[in-house]
């Protein structure tokens, strides 16, 4: 019997970029993205990290993606010179960025063995969920798994990013489970691994880097066929 069977796993829940399909697809993905602007993309970056440091200190109100998108432009027209409004901003951020992105990430292609292996992981019974920082948009069907995914959601829906308790807590709402029923799945270890388990779920970690230690992440990877040997 597999970590799935041993645990009482009954949802498979993941992260996306980097996780179902190889990192430099991504970063070739956001390089391409500075253009036009370069210090849009720049002051996009800092602010992200910069709402990661700050979001437990200060809540987003509302606590929904209209209120993550507030704060974030935000924080992005505060690293930008001129007077830009909020609104103003957040317009850039999403013609430059959110739609350049829904645009290219159509051409992804999957890890090897992904898509068989949750293929694999339905046959068991286990449903499978998305959880991203950023938003799913198509990139479900350019992986060819839309099929196969019970529910997916992004982060910025819960006003939070990963690691935060609420963002992970924004999902265990709405997969109507206990949390040590999920696992979770992806390649960050501060940002998935490390706040997963403070959710109460198991947590995965797909990495080169296996020769590290990775102390709150219950599994430890390097490929999605090894995942499946372990898991299932």
């Amino acid at each position: 019997m597999g970590y799935l069977g041993e645990k009482g796993i009954k949802v498979l829940a993941l992260d996306i970029d980097g996780t179902l399909y190889p990192k430099r697809m991504l970063n070739a993905r956001m390089v391409r993205s500075m253009v036009p602007s370069l210090s849009l993309a720049k002051a996009f970056n800092w602010a992200r990290k910069e709402y990661r440091r700050v979001q437990e200190v200060y809540p987003t109100t509302p606590e929904n993606r209209e209120g993550f998108l507030d704060r974030q432009a935000q924080l992005v027209a505060s690293r930008l010179k001129g007077n830009k409004t909020t609104d103003q901003v957040k317009a850039a951020v999403d013609k430059q960025l959110y739609q350049a992105w829904e645009r290219s990430f159509m051409s992804i292609k999957a890890y090897p063995e992904m898509v068989e292996t949750l293929e694999q992981v339905l046959s068991q019974g286990v449903r499978i969920a998305v959880f991203s920082d950023f938003p799913v948009a198509g990139k479900l069907q350019a992986l060819g798994i839309d099929g196969l995914v019970d529910c997916a959601y992004s982060a910025e829906a819960s006003g939070y990013l990963k690691p935060s308790a609420k963002a992970f807590n924004f999902l265990l709402d709405r997969l109507l489970v206990d949390p040590d029923q999920v696992l979770y799945m992806g390649d960050s270890y501060s940002k998935d691994c490390k706040g997963a388990k403070r959710a109460g779920m198991h947590s995965c970690l797909i990495t080169k880097a296996t020769y590290k230690s990775f102390p709150e992440a219950d599994l430890v990877v390097s490929s999605w066929k090894e995942f499946a040997s372990l898991v299932l």
